[in-house]
């Protein structure tokens, strides 16, 4: 899913898929093993975020999805 995101601001992908987005923590793991995966981007523009959990190079797409 394209998203914008915005450079040096923290942002926490969620990892248990749970969350509204499925995308975005919002603490929806509590009480799991799960904890959200911290990051930032060095460049304000759009990144393809992975939805799907089965990409090896979160929080970004690397079209796992598709194989």
């Amino acid at each position: 899913m394209a998203t914008q995101l915005e450079a040096n601001k923290e942002y926490y992908y969620c990892t248990c898929g749970k969350s509204e987005d499925g995308i975005f923590c919002n603490g929806s793991h509590k009480g799991t093993e799960f904890i959200p995966k911290v990051f930032t981007v060095s460049e304000t523009k759009k990144y393809n975020i992975c939805a799907c959990k089965k990409t090896s190079n979160a929080p970004f797409c690397d079209g796992s999805h598709s194989k």
